[in-house]
């Protein structure tokens, strides 16, 4: 596949493409009344009073979906709110999930880098920066008219990236305000359960007393998708036209709601932007990580349902840092995951919903930039790496990026080998094995080179956010 060059007109028509493709759908019947004051909703469980923004766009923001899974609900399946009396006020975002992360993060990045970094995905002041375990809510962002006249607009259903470890809806970049005025739409921002809170596969270890533990964080993005289902109209959304989309760990977030028995049905379209996930974590890898971390908090399998709930939060965190931070994501199980997502074929219970999978020109030099050797990279060396990446074809591999880049140094080209090639594997295994189904597949390549520090990132992974949701 060549790389698709594309013009700056065309990128900014990015939010215009994707919620095209969330936009048809055979039309549903509207709210028969329309409310009175568009900041106040009544849903499935009382009343939310939103805010209206200057620019005329509803905001709901930390909307509770579930329980808080805190105390003896810790580890556990996500359990539905109760209903409450009167108005609950939804003007400010909800905490994030307990955060877990490795390295030193945006701080490796040079002063310009790091700067813009963190102006697009910090989060709003006032939050905890590490995160707290009452964290299940989701933000609505709706057009203005959308409650007012009782429209039912396409909805979005936004994952947020991070991997599995860390990560939030109320992330700047990741607000919905702009597609919600734009580009007529619905959109819904999820927060949920992470790392060692929302993956640790107690119940496939044999730990009694843990239903649904080792996906409980997919099993909390179910229970939004039901919240959606059952709430979304109000808002001025269509319950019947609802695509999911997320990028890094949110793309593979979708990717592995595709494959969960439970989310049939709360979506019709998905988008899948740098996180082709292919394959979950097997029960027995899953297994051994609680092992793991049984033996690094002290404590024994027989007493974790009396002792695991009343752990402080910072000494769960110390323990699963000391296991691994890529230890805890989804695994197969008996019930929410029982198939891996894209192998060795696509899942058939989403065999009619069409997809869009695509990946940035530069995905790796995000990661590239903070190493000082990085720029020293030597044309052998990209030789040598190609070698091991593609056996027997490292030459030709690197011909072919030279030509697609002929003004690329060898430690871009390094980012080519490393990032871009194994993106374009994992993206074409994914889109052709979903192919071979009925619905429509659609790849894109973004490749627009963009600031700051003289465009020293080019591409990189994350590039697109900005202007998908414009």
């Amino acid at each position: 596949m060549t790389p698709a060059h594309l013009n700056r007109r065309m990128l900014l028509l990015g939010g215009v493409a994707m919620a095209a493709i969330a936009a048809c759908s055979p039309e549903v019947k509207a709210p028969e009344t329309a409310a009175a004051d568009p900041t106040l909703v009544s849903t499935s469980l009382g009343k939310l009073r939103g805010v209206k923004t200057e620019d005329g766009v509803l905001e709901f923001l930390g909307v509770r979906y579930a329980q808080a899974p805190v105390g003896k609900l810790r580890f556990q399946a996500p359990v539905k709110p109760a209903a409450w009396e009167g108005e609950l006020s939804t003007a400010a975002y909800g905490q994030a999930a307990v955060q877990m992360r490795s390295g030193a993060g945006a701080a490796a990045y040079p002063p310009a880098v790091q700067a813009a970094m963190t102006e697009a995905f910090g989060p709003p002041e006032g939050l905890k920066p590490g995160g707290d375990e009452d964290c299940l809510v989701l933000n609505v962002y709706a057009q203005k008219s959308g409650v007012e006249a009782g429209a039912t607009r396409p909805v979005m259903v936004w994952l947020h990236g991070g991997g599995y470890s860390y990560g939030q809806a109320a992330q700047r970049t990741y607000r919905g305000n702009n597609l919600a005025k734009n580009h007529d739409v619905v959109f819904v921002g999820v927060n949920h359960r992470l790392n060692v809170f929302g993956f640790l596969a107690l119940d496939s270890a044999g730990v009694p007393g843990f239903a649904g533990s080792a996906n409980a964080g997919m099993l909390d993005i179910v229970m939004a998708l039901e919240w959606v289902r059952d709430n979304i109209a109000q808002f001025g959304g269509d319950p019947g036209n609802v695509t999911i989309f997320g990028q890094s760990g949110g793309g593979a977030k979708v990717s592995t709601l595709l494959a969960m028995p439970s989310a049939k049905g709360l979506f019709h379209k998905a988008v899948i932007q740098s996180g082709a996930g292919l394959r979950a974590g097997t029960k027995e890898d899953a297994a051994d990580t609680v092992s793991a971390m049984i033996i690094a908090l002290g404590i024994s399998a027989s007493n974790a349902a009396e002792t695991l709930p009343t752990i402080d939060v910072e000494d769960i965190l110390a323990a699963a840092k000391d296991v691994g931070v890529g230890k805890f994501r989804p695994s197969l199980d008996d019930a929410a995951l029982p198939a891996h997502p894209f192998d060795p074929g696509a899942p058939e219970q989403s065999a009619n919903i069409p997809i869009m999978i695509g990946f940035t020109k530069d995905e790796q030099t995000l990661y590239n930039v903070g190493n000082p050797e990085w720029v020293k990279t030597t044309d052998a060396q990209v030789l040598e790496t190609a070698n091991r990446t593609a056996p027997g074809k490292g030459k030709q591999l690197v011909d072919a990026f030279k030509a697609a880049y002929p003004d690329y140094a060898p430690n871009y080209l390094m980012t080519q080998v490393t990032g871009t090639y194994r993106s374009l594997s994992s993206h074409h295994t994914l889109a052709t094995r979903k192919a071979a189904q009925p619905a429509s597949v659609y790849v894109y390549i973004f490749a627009h080179d963009i600031p700051p520090q003289d465009f020293v990132l080019k591409s990189p992974h994350t590039a697109e956010i900005p202007y998908i949701m414009d």
